[in-house]
């Protein structure tokens, strides 16, 4: 069988759905993958076969911005609730669909598999036939979300003469759920067929002895008066530090012997040995340290940030700090709490059970081709 990803050019959705890729692929399939930007090198690097479909992110991040003058204006939560439809399905989708739709001649997959927000993905398939199945990338989206990429979504389907199923399409094949049991908000559980899959398969989990902070805080929304509230924190100690900037550090500044910051770390083997974490709280970076056991800090800015580090501290598995709260003391408190009670330890540690529980990539690869 020949099967085809594809993602929007962002690492945080193209990643979670690696794991199955892979286990197609070690069940014999053909799989490539429809990709653009920086998830090109991500992929290739992973000896995947890529080819191009779509703008990068800094393009579609000119065009959200020309399109959308009003952000900058807006209040936090306001953009959050816009900003998905927006941007995957008012920027990304119609100069997606093009040339998703040649390679879908060119390459002749029998399934396309594509991240939820890949909204021209389940339009390409249904013009020229092709199962398709969605993929999340961490919980579930809000249904605000949901309806706003409908009506946007919509127009494009019936102009090519169809009707557009439910939730633009992303369920015609059925869904893979990465979504911890657990963790599940308010969101009903979409129809159709639907293949749970742990967003940690492949993960092995490292017991012993840990120490530290790992702090990490992307790229994509990334806030960089937040993170530096956050540095000068843990500047001060007292615990050991491994700081990810999303950026080359600064030659100039003196970081103290307790703290190694780097442009990029290996979070995952990071994950494996530090004690406490603190991020924004982008999926992929909290269910990694989930997987580890480790408790988080999350000081969430944009996104699906703020849904997360909810979810998170239903399950007492973390604290977040919103808003007006990340303020030094309160990040210092936060970070002595998440050491000095054992509770959110031993919820993270649930946690770790439980994505370990859920069933790993072979196994739905295995069920996905039935």
């Amino acid at each position: 069988m020949r099967v085809l990803f594809h993602a929007p050019p962002l690492t945080g959705h193209t990643l979670p759905m690696v794991p199955l890729a892979r286990a197609l692929q070690a069940h014999g399939h053909a799989v490539a993958w429809a990709a653009a930007g920086d998830a090109l090198e991500l992929l290739q690097r992973r000896g995947f076969e890529v080819h191009v479909a779509g703008p990068d992110r800094a393009w579609a991040m000119t065009e959200l911005a020309r399109q959308w003058p009003e952000r900058s204006s807006m209040d936090t939560m306001q953009v959050v609730a816009e900003l998905g439809p927006r941007l995957f399905a008012d920027v990304y989708a119609p100069d997606t669909l093009p040339s998703l739709m040649e390679l879908l001649d060119a390459w002749r997959p029998d399934l396309l598999v594509h991240d939820v927000m890949a909204h021209a993905a389940p339009l390409a398939a249904a013009l020229r036939g092709v199962r398709s199945v969605s993929h999340g990338f961490g919980l579930p989206r809000p249904q605000l979300s949901i309806s706003g990429a409908e009506a946007r979504m919509r127009p494009h389907w019936h102009a090519r003469g169809l009707d557009m199923p439910p939730d633009c399409g992303n369920h015609r094949g059925g869904h893979v759920d990465i979504c911890p049991p657990s963790m599940r908000l308010d969101e009903p559980v979409p129809a159709g067929p639907r293949w749970v899959l742990s967003p940690t398969s492949g993960v092995k989990r490292r017991h012993g002895a840990r120490q530290g902070v790992l702090a990490s805080f992307g790229t994509v929304h990334h806030h960089q008066a937040t993170f530096d509230r956050l540095l000068a924190v843990l500047m001060w100690g007292p615990w050991p530090v491994r700081a990810a900037l999303g950026k080359p550090p600064d030659p100039g500044q003196a970081w103290p012997s307790h703290v190694h910051a780097a442009a990029w770390l290996d979070l995952p083997a990071e994950w494996a040995v530090c004690r406490v974490g603190a991020c924004h709280g982008g999926a992929g970076t909290m269910l990694g340290a989930l997987a580890q056991g480790v408790p988080l800090l999350l000081l969430p800015v944009a996104a699906d940030q703020f849904r997360n580090a909810r979810a998170l501290q239903a399950v007492g598995a973390g604290i977040s700090l919103q808003g007006d709260a990340q303020t030094e003391s309160q990040m210092r408190h936060a970070l002595e709490r998440l050491h000095d009670e054992p509770a959110f330890t031993d919820a993270a540690l649930r946690m770790a059970d439980e994505l370990a529980a859920m069933p790993q990539a072979e196994d739905v690869a295995r069920a996905l081709l039935r």
